[in-house]
C-alpha cells in the first residue's frame, strides 16, 4: 500500500529563504530538488510521529531544516530519497524524545486526518487511513520508522541505511509488526 501525500500544512511551503544557513547554490538546488521530490516522505513522516497539527508543523519545520543542514554531507553513497528519509526520522526520533509533555491522544488524531492521497478518497479507505495511523502511532518509535517504510515500499537493503538496522532484523521486526496490525484488525472486526 503506497500512499501519496502531497498536501502540506499551509505554513509549512516554503516561501523565502533567509541567509541564517547560507548554503552554495548546487545545495540550493539539490534542496529544491528533495522538496519537490520527497516532500510526501516528510509530510507521512510528520503524521507518524505527531498527533495534532502544530506539532505535526513543528516537526516538518524541523525535518526541512535538518535536510537543509544535513545535505552538505550528501556523498551519493545512497540514493538521494534513502537519504532524506534517514534524515527526516533521525530528526523526528530526536524531535520526539525532547517532547517530555506529549501526552496526546488518538482520538485527537483521529479529527484533523488530514488529506493524504486526495479528494478522490471515499470514506471507507478515510476510515481505514485513520485506524492504521493510529495503529502505527502505538508503535515504538523505530517500529513506526519500520512500517512506514514499509508501506511506502522502500526495499529492506534501504531501510537498513535509513535505521541502521541489519534485513534480517528488519524482516522479523516487520514480519511480528504486521501479525499485530492483523490481529488488532480481527479484534476490532470481532468487537463490532
Amino acid at each position: 500500500m503506497k500512499v501519496e501525500s502531497t498536501t502540506l500544512p499551509p505554513s509549512a511551503a516554503p516561501t523565502t529563504r533567509t541567509t541564517l544557513f547560507p548554503m552554495p547554490s548546487h545545495l540550493e538546488q539539490l534542496f529544491d530538488e528533495v522538496y519537490r521530490d520527497h516532500v510526501g516522505l516528510m509530510v507521512k513522516t510528520t503524521h507518524a510521529f505527531a498527533l495534532d497539527r502544530q506539532d505535526r508543523e513543528d516537526l516538518f519545520q524541523e525535518i526541512l531544516l535538518g535536510v537543509w543542514l544535513a545535505l552538505a554531507q550528501f556523498k551519493e553513497r545512497a540514493k538521494l530519497s534513502t537519504y532524506v528519509y534517514r534524515v527526516a526520522h533521525s530528526c523526528a526520533l530526536n524531535w520526539k524524545r525532547s517532547r517530555s509533555r506529549y501526552q496526546h491522544k488518538v482520538a485527537a488524531f483521529a479529527q484533523e486526518l488530514p488529506d493524504l492521497v486526495g479528494p478522490a478518497i471515499s470514506s471507507a479507505d478515510r476510515e481505514r487511513l485513520r485506524w492504521l495511523y493510529a495503529q502505527i502511532h502505538r508503535f515504538p518509535p523505530v517500529d513506526r520508522t519500520l512500517i512506514l517504510l514499509y508501506l511506502d515500499e522502500v526495499p529492506y537493503s534501504e531501510i537498513a541505511v535509513i535505521t541502521g538496522l541489519s534485513e534480517s532484523n528488519i524482516g522479523v521486526r516487520l514480519h511480528r509488526l504486521k501479525q499485530q496490525l492483523t490481529n488488532l484488525k480481527e479484534d476490532l472486526k470481532n468487537e463490532l
